[in-house]
């Protein structure tokens, strides 16, 4: 049985490679030339690290993760006047 401090050093070893995998995803949506399709795979990966280092925590994460993912596409122009919602279903892929 891991003591409170292991846990918490756990936790935050997780949420350090959260933030680092999403600012790298942001990096390489905002400055590589992908497709709409190439990019909702990027963040179908994201969200499956996301959900094995914290599981059960879709609806967070989603709601954390998932603007800032869609202020990279638009701002990049990897789409316009999609619908938001596509991103979080397409992700699920």
């Amino acid at each position: 049985m891991q003591g409170k401090d292991e846990r918490v050093e756990d936790e935050n070893r997780r949420i350090r490679t959260l933030r680092v995998s999403c600012d790298l995803l942001v990096q390489v949506l905002m400055t590589q030339q992908l497709s709409l399709t190439e990019a909702e795979s990027l963040i179908g990966g994201f969200r499956q690290l996301a959900l094995r280092l914290f599981p059960g925590k879709q609806e967070a994460l989603d709601l954390i993760y998932m603007p800032r993912f869609r202020r990279a596409m638009l701002e990049a122009g990897l789409y316009s006047n999609g619908p938001i919602l596509r991103l979080v279903e397409g992700a699920k892929r």
